[in-house]
């Protein structure tokens, strides 16, 4: 994705403060501080320039890009728009609010932008970007606003429609960033993810075959090719290992391994993964999930109970956590707390068959008969498919 860094020449400035410091002075100070990397120094600079003097148009620009390389990417956004109120049509601010409003989820606003900046002459400017894959970590490419961009632009409206499921559109676009940029692997990636949402996998494996030919360590190229290949049922090779190989930092090789070692029962391997995935991502609740289901299969099963209550930490409304630590404390012989773990998963998922099937089971055993047979017949109106015996057994 592109990272707004604004190079701005200035003149060095000591950083000792009057009491009521020159708007000016406090801008050159954020602008040192930004170039030298120190973002929070610079950001406390373009507050209080801002603060002295709210019509300084570039401290906006300079500060959302400050924003930007601290995570910031709603300040940024906001910025960018304060700026843009302030001049209008500014290739280089409209260029980093679109990438900032895509990685904001904000689509239809993100493609407003780029679909704009095509239609603008570009002007001479010292803001550089560096470009990096929308999709993956990976080699940098230095631009301009005043370069050629166009394809780039094309790039990220082929992104932006994938986004929105318009996916036809999105191979247009993609289209014709190839059309302009032959040799761009991540172009042909991007077209690949396109054709698979319109349930084209044999197009998707040329695309990223193609783009494995023009890039052997693309590491996405080598991810989808994996997942496309257990979808359709091909034969998996090595992919996975070359893709971590390729970018040890990337998340869904680890995910996607993770998965096809747990099918596989080399439950051991699956862990190890998702250890890593964590190590890389552990605001996620899906993958706290599965490490818990791997651990339980392991007959870890404080691990388990542990990583599931993590799970639902990050995602209170998270049923499947709920209902999975149910079973490990079911497992514990803590029935009556599983029970209680059930029953908030059918509070946040109320046509949720398993949960009460299990609570079914587990109400049996404290021989809640009326209620386990209530539960387990709301499971077969649920769509469970529930065995004769079971029925029997509990609704007597």
């Amino acid at each position: 994705m592109y990272y707004c860094f604004a190079f701005i020449f200035f003149t060095a400035v000591a950083l000792a403060q009057d009491k009521r410091v020159d708007p000016k002075k406090l801008y050159e100070q954020g602008e040192a501080a930004h170039n030298a990397g120190n973002y929070k120094l610079a950001l406390d600079c373009f507050n209080k320039c801002l603060k002295e003097d709210p019509g300084f148009a570039d401290a906006y620009f300079t500060r959302g890009s400050t924003r930007e390389q601290l995570q910031d990417l709603a300040g940024a956004n906001t910025d960018y728009n304060i700026y843009l109120e302030l001049k209008p049509d500014q290739p280089e601010a409209l260029l980093c609010r679109a990438t900032v409003r895509y990685q904001l989820g904000l689509y239809e606003q993100s493609k407003e932008d780029f679909l704009k900046l095509l239609t603008l002459p570009v002007g001479e400017t010292q803001t550089i970007f560096y470009n990096q894959s929308a999709s993956a970590s990976g080699a940098n490419q230095i631009m301009t606003a005043q370069g050629a961009i166009k394809p780039q632009i094309f790039n990220y409206l082929g992104l932006v429609e994938t986004k929105l499921s318009h996916y036809k559109e999105a191979i247009t676009w993609l289209d014709s960033a190839i059309a302009l940029r032959r040799k761009e692997a991540d172009y042909y990636v991007n077209r690949g993810i396109a054709k698979e949402g319109m349930n084209d996998p044999t197009a998707a494996m040329q695309d990223y075959e193609t783009a494995i030919l023009l890039r052997p360590d693309h590491a996405v190229a080598l991810h989808n090719i994996a997942v496309l290949k257990r979808k359709t049922g091909a034969t998996i090779d090595n992919d996975l290992e070359k893709a971590i190989e390729s970018d040890s930092s990337m998340l869904y090789p680890y995910l996607e391994r993770a998965y096809q070692r747990m099918e596989g029962g080399y439950y051991k391997g699956a862990l190890e993964d998702y250890d890593r995935a964590l190590q890389i991502q552990d605001k996620d609740p899906e993958i706290w999930l599965n490490r818990g289901h791997v651990k339980e299969k392991l007959n870890d099963l404080k691990g388990a109970y542990s990583d599931y209550t993590k799970a639902i930490e990050l995602n209170e409304k998270f049923e499947k956590a709920w209902l999975n630590r149910g079973n490990v404390l079911g497992k514990q012989g803590r029935t009556e707390d599983a029970i209680q773990d059930y029953t908030v998963a059918i509070t946040f998922s109320p046509d949720y068959a398993n949960a009460y099937y299990n609570r079914a089971i587990a109400r049996q055993k404290l021989k809640q008969a009326a209620e386990a047979c209530q539960d387990l017949q709301k499971a077969e109106s649920l769509g469970m498919e529930v065995m004769d015996k079971v029925k029997k057994e509990i609704c007597k």
